[in-house]
């Protein structure tokens, strides 16, 4: 099983250096850095629940150690190995020592799916808003955006249908503005 966020709270950044192509941009990925540290909680509880949910299958005979935090060998919550399914089931007590666990391995452990949007988001520039509503990038004139970095938010699905509708978007503005 995997965990996925489908609209994160945390925020990354991108940001040109120089006037050059060549010119490499800071980046930050902002991966569980939201301030009320939302995004992280959301991953410990799945963490756990996905853990209660496979020690409940009849194929459950135990956990991967390297797919798991490396919890004390005293804690409840410590990794098992077994030859038949568990019986009786009861969800594992875990300590606060434990969920720091959880939480160090999920950061050290956090990726992306690569459906990454929105690093030129579309809105108020006020609002960090990079392009407008004809995908004009504020304060450089005749440069546009057509791409799948102008969504202000995640879409929480496969981003191909919002390509297509970006660029069918683009498209009619692109007409438009020319007169065609």
């Amino acid at each position: 099983m995997s965990m996925f966020t489908g609209y994160p709270l945390s925020r990354g950044s991108i940001h040109i250096t120089g006037t050059e192509c060549t010119d490499k941009p800071t980046f930050a990925t902002g991966f569980l850095t939201d301030v009320q540290g939302i995004d992280i909680k959301k991953h410990v509880w799945a963490y756990k629940k996905q853990r209660e949910i496979f020690r409940r299958m009849n194929t459950y005979r135990g956990e991967f150690a390297e797919l798991h935090p490396p919890f004390s060998s005293t804690s409840d919550a410590a990794l098992i190995r077994i030859d038949a399914p568990l019986a009786d089931v009861r969800d594992i007590v875990y300590t606060p020592e434990d969920d720091m666990i959880i939480e160090d391995w999920i950061r050290s452990h956090i990726e992306t799916t690569w459906h990454s949007l929105g690093t030129c988001k579309m809105g108020p520039r006020e609002e960090a808003g990079v392009v407008d509503a004809s995908l004009s990038v504020y304060g450089v004139q005749g440069v546009k955006i057509a791409d799948l970095s102008v969504p202000p938010l995640n879409v929480a699905a496969n981003t191909m249908s919002t390509a297509v509708a970006v660029a069918e978007k683009a498209a009619d503005i692109f007409i438009r503005e020319l007169g065609l």
